[in-house]
């Protein structure tokens, strides 16, 4: 079983080297919605290639070992787990290079927009999400992934405040006048339903620790508020 706790080791270093990427490239997105400097378009999709890599050979050795070793329990749990947590980091890299597509539709100041400070704000919390999720994993830390999840409601209302200030009937109008650019709209539109989509897929992550650790599947079970789990 030593060489299985190697390639176990192996495997669980390559998912990491992933994550860091993912995280990088969330950096990178966070920093173009929030200042634009630069067209940060050709550094994603670079990485985002070398995720697509990534997520391909852990797969294929997952397999691999489920069928060389046979494994049972905890460690089914985890090979099979490592699976759907690439899957996750994969698509979260999907969602960060239509950041970047969203971001190039914009033809005014993101700064003087009226919902670059709820975006600023949205883009935020979809970090700490992301990055809790991701220690959580780590750490095999159920406590923590279930405290994350949590923090996937704050991320949904940002998204419908976004939302809210985009279709303001002020708005509307000046769109109509030609004051306002529609792309612009559209472009914020989608960069806080881009950003939603992350915490979800972030939250899976979670999903996914409590799996692994405790043998719980939760993927399709929504959180109970507080006042439905006292009662």
């Amino acid at each position: 079983m030593k060489k299985f706790e190697s390639e176990l080791a192996a495997m669980e270093q390559r998912l990491v080297k992933m994550a860091e990427e993912t995280q990088t490239m969330l950096r990178l997105a966070t920093t173009a919605i929030k200042h634009r400097e630069r067209d940060l378009t050709d550094d994603v999709r670079a990485i985002e290639k070398r995720l697509n890599a990534a997520q391909s050979e852990i797969d294929q050795e997952a397999v691999r070992m489920m069928t060389v070793y046979g494994p049972v329990a905890g460690n089914l749990r985890y090979l099979l787990g490592c699976t759907h947590v690439t899957a996750q980091l994969e698509r979260i890299g999907d969602q960060i290079t239509n950041i970047c597509e969203s971001l190039r539709m914009m033809t005014s100041d993101p700064l003087l927009h009226p919902t670059h400070e709820t975006l600023q704000r949205m883009a935020d919390a979809v970090m700490d999400v992301v990055n809790d999720s991701i220690d959580a994993y780590l750490r095999r830390d159920t406590a923590k992934a279930e405290a994350t999840r949590q923090k996937d409601d704050l991320v949904d209302a940002l998204n419908d405040q976004v939302v809210k200030e985009l279709l303001t009937d002020q708005v509307l109008k000046n769109i109509i006048a030609g004051v306002e650019d529609l792309a612009d709209q559209i472009a914020h539109v989608l960069l806080a339903r881009h950003l939603e989509r992350i915490a979800d897929q972030a939250t899976n992550i979670c999903k996914e620790v409590i799996y692994m650790v405790r043998g719980d599947y939760v993927r399709h079970r929504r959180i109970q508020p507080p006042d439905e789990q006292s009662s």
